[in-house]
């Protein structure tokens, strides 16, 4: 009886489905809590000292992680930022989601260069937390994905290949939060999104902000895409209920 209860727990203990994830890190033993959580959550991770774009096309990763913190050789924060920036281009063009770790000091001029695309997280802080927005932002990945290369809705189109949006063929940056807020709306046939929906879908049930985070995001995507909540012209407000997809004409 004894055997069989530790073959049932080694059996739970068992990654049926595993995901793919690559750390590249200077110094690894500071993300080296993020690795053993990220293996015994399921995830199969392979460790770089520093990006290999050879590695990158055999591994075939759903998710690359890129430690930002200065070293004592990249001291500077420019000089993070601009290899992220650079490391973004080419994970980009594998069709790869990408978090950048941040100590606070650079997450705060991260606006300097253009990481629109990439998750922005704070290192070190909460495995729990970071285990969270990983699996969300896996999951919101593969929920999109399913969707057409080119979606166009008036004079916005939407490359979810590239992760790129323009209005009049003009260029819009947006931030991955907002990117992931316009083509929720854009996907959702026009329904109704509370913001109780909107925080599980884009921010996971276990984000504690508050509701008002919606409201901050929408504002902020609604001023990039020169959109008026009196007028709308993409995302209406539902007063007292939440948002949804403004109408065609």
């Amino acid at each position: 009886m004894h055997d069989q209860a530790i073959e049932r727990s080694e059996d739970q203990l068992l990654c049926t489905l595993t995901k793919r994830v690559m750390i590249i890190s200077p110094l690894p033993e500071r993300v080296k809590q993020l690795f053993v959580s990220l293996s015994t959550a399921c995830f199969d991770v392979f460790s770089l000292h520093e990006f290999n774009e050879d590695m990158l096309s055999s591994v075939k990763p759903e998710l690359v992680i890129y430690d930002a913190l200065p070293t004592a050789v990249t001291a500077s924060y420019t000089d993070v930022l601009e290899r992220g920036h650079s490391l973004l281009g080419n994970v980009s063009s594998y069709h790869i989601s990408l978090v950048i770790l941040m100590d606070e000091q650079t997450y705060e001029r991260k606006e300097q260069l253009e990481l629109a695309g990439a998750e922005i997280m704070i290192w070190p802080s909460s495995v729990d937390q970071a285990l969270e927005r990983i699996n969300r932002l896996l999951e919101n990945q593969s929920q999109f994905s399913k969707f057409e290369d080119l979606i166009v809705f008036k004079d916005l189109k939407v490359n979810t290949r590239k992760m790129i949006v323009t209005k009049d063929n003009l260029r819009i940056e947006l931030t991955k939060t907002e990117y992931d807020l316009l083509l929720h709306f854009l996907t959702s046939d026009g329904a109704v999104q509370t913001r109780e929906v909107l925080l599980d879908v884009i921010w996971g049930l276990q984000f504690y902000a508050g509701s008002n985070v919606v409201d901050v995001h929408i504002k902020s995507l609604r001023k990039k895409l020169e959109d008026s909540a009196v007028d709308p012209k993409y995302i209406a407000t539902v007063r007292g209920v939440g948002y949804r997809l403004a109408d065609r004409d």
